[in-house]
């Protein structure tokens, strides 16, 4: 890894790793010392870092030349992004390089030793550590006592128990564990699922099947739609994830025809089961991989390089993966190049043809082709990042770079992956303009961030042209707000507020200008009270309460307490019977006691 600008990351960087909240505690453990000694070998950085327990956490830190590439902790944090261990970790490695102890990698510490050597340092280390024998052991059986390269044993009667274990209980419907039990259904599946990729990786159609069959059926026989909530994205990923392995062991075993019909009209059925759950069709691709198998001569004609592009009619359903993704699929697992790329090209499926080219080390053609055909940002954002593993950095900026003059979905991912790409490569003013146009497309406080960090010098200049673009834009985010507020802009903020229909966007607004704009934040909360209250909206009574309680704090700030304290009065006088209301009102009469009232209480 070159070591032009090491760690090749930004603070904008480490706070898209991560959740704010374990940004902000990871920058407070950083603050604090909690890292403890950093060891950087090569690419690889270890660090322990003390948290909650006795023992230190260890953190370890794999960067390549466009940022991390990988991170893991021995902390049971699992919630999304990266842990505060983690922050804190890159934090160090950023602003105290100097703290980062360079070590040589173990490839050039064994470099040169002989044999011998270290055979007697593996054998201590075993010795030493017992779970390293354990790690050992299987790796040097021979080869005789492994299982063969091209069968996968498994207990399909396991499998079934495996897979009706998987399945929630009656007893659940509308507890409040209901989601649990719908993302512990989806990893347990998993689990079963991944058996039978793992025989179709050694060309094992038939187990592949058997495994499959025995899991669909459970699911196709019990009742267990009506227990879950239907929101769970989990569940459908893996939902999906069983339909498109069993089209391609379907693709991969070899049926009569006879039995194909047989298995199209099983999988139709079991699909008409699981709909009940998933509300359209998700085993119609299998179905359709049984019925058709490779047996079309256009099919063949498109493999065999003799059609042109898009050529091959395909009827790709939406949502769900298609026939022909699948083939393609298949013909990877197999190592069918050629076939891969003249049946890609021919179905018009011109990313997945694009990828292949540059995972075959067509990078020319690659990049090419995905800047003169390709129109989305999604679409170039996945081609540069396949680049980018393969070793082009260059060539996925080249590609990433076209995307930014190009509109559609996720135009902003783009941006910020091209941004931090860019920047630890040292293109500094690729990495400027990505950012720029990251915030332009999903302004918050964080691309705000990074543009500055990125702007140096011309900061004052690029910071105008951000602020006009995002009040040219009529922004009703509640991070377009944030920036705002970062600003100390409070009528550009309000202005968002008031034409946002959130209430989030409008309680972040108030919160922060209470102090600045108070008549705004007083008039803006009686219009929420109000319908609550006329309307006896019970259940959200509390949320009235809260937005008078910011109004009181308004008040205060403007020295109209005593108007406050005789708006409440009204309202609990007028609404007296309303007896869940009355006494949440008396309380927070008792919270905001104007000066008058505290000197009678103090005279008495």
């Amino acid at each position: 890894m070159s070591d032009e600008r090491w760690p090749p990351i930004t603070e904008a960087t480490i706070r898209d790793l991560a959740r704010s909240s374990s940004a902000d505690r990871g920058q407070s453990y950083y603050e604090r010392g909690a890292v403890g000694e950093v060891v950087r070998r090569g690419k690889t950085v270890r660090a322990d870092v003390e948290g909650s327990q006795y023992q230190p956490y260890t953190v370890t830190i794999e960067f390549d030349d466009a940022g991390v590439a990988r991170t893991e902790c021995s902390c049971p944090y699992d919630h999304g992004g990266i842990c505060k261990h983690r922050v804190a970790v890159l934090l160090t490695c950023l602003r105290d390089p100097e703290r980062v102890d360079d070590r040589p990698p173990v490839s050039e510490l064994v470099e040169g030793t002989g044999r011998e050597r270290l055979e007697e340092l593996l054998i201590e280390l075993a010795e030493n550590r017992p779970e390293i024998a354990e790690w050992i052991e299987p790796r040097l059986m021979p080869a005789d006592a492994t299982a063969s390269d091209t069968t996968v044993s498994v207990n399909i009667e396991s499998i079934r128990k495996r897979a009706d274990h998987a399945l929630p209980k009656p007893g659940q419907r509308g507890h409040s564990d209901a989601y649990a039990e719908a993302n512990r259904m989806a990893s347990e599946l998993d689990e079963l699922i991944e058996q039978a990729q793992q025989a179709l990786d050694a060309s094992d159609g038939e187990t592949a099947v058997e495994i499959l069959e025995a899991v669909t059926e459970v699911l196709a026989t019990n009742r267990w739609p009506g227990l879950l909530p239907h929101d769970v994205t989990d569940l459908y990923e893996t939902l999906a994830t069983l339909a498109e392995t069993f089209a391609e062991a379907m693709l991969l075993v070899e049926l009569s025809e006879n039995e194909r019909e047989q298995w199209a009209q099983r999988l139709t059925e079991w699909d008409e089961k699981i709909q009940h759950f998933t509300g359209r069709p998700t085993l119609a691709v299998a179905a359709d991989a049984a019925r058709e198998g490779w047996d079309d001569d256009r099919l063949q004609q498109a493999l065999d390089g003799a059609l042109t592009e898009g050529e091959l009619d395909v009827d790709e359903p939406e949502y769900v993966v298609g026939l022909a993704t699948v083939r393609l699929s298949v013909l990877e697992r197999q190592g069918r190049t050629d076939e891969y790329l003249n049946l890609a090209r021919a179905a018009g499926k011109i990313q997945p043809y694009t990828e292949m080219l540059a995972r075959e080390g067509e990078i020319q053609a690659a990049s090419n082709c995905a800047i003169e055909i390709l129109s989305t940002p999604q679409s170039l954002l996945e081609i540069a990042k396949t680049l980018r593993d393969t070793d082009n950095p260059m060539a996925a900026l080249d590609v990433a770079e076209h995307g930014l003059a190009v509109e559609g979905f996720r135009k902003d991912k783009l941006a910020e992956w091209l941004r931090d790409r860019a920047a630890s490569l040292g293109e500094e003013d690729l990495a400027l303009r990505a950012a720029i146009v990251a915030f332009e497309e999903s302004p918050s406080p964080r691309a705000y961030g990074a543009v500055e960090e990125l702007a140096g010098d011309e900061w004052e200049s690029v910071r105008s042209k951000l602020l006009t673009s995002l009040r040219e834009q009529h922004p009703t985010s509640e991070h377009a707000a944030e920036v705002f507020l970062e600003e100390d802009l409070y009528d550009e903020a309000i202005d968002v507020a008031d034409r946002s229909d959130r209430f989030g966007v409008v309680e972040t607004v108030v919160e922060a200008v209470t102090a600045h704009r108070s008549q705004w934040v007083i008039r803006t909360c009686k219009s929420n009270v109000e319908p609550i209250v006329e309307q006896g909206k019970h259940d959200s009574y509390e949320t009235a309460v809260r937005w008078l309680r910011y109004a009181g704090e308004a008040a205060q700030e403007g020295d109209e307490l005593d108007e406050w304290r005789e708006y409440v009065e009204a309202m609990r006088e007028e609404h007296y019977r309303k007896y869940k209301l009355r006494p949440m009102l008396d309380d927070l009469l008792d919270e905001f006691r104007s000066p008058v009232d505290g000197e009678v209480s103090s005279d008495g």
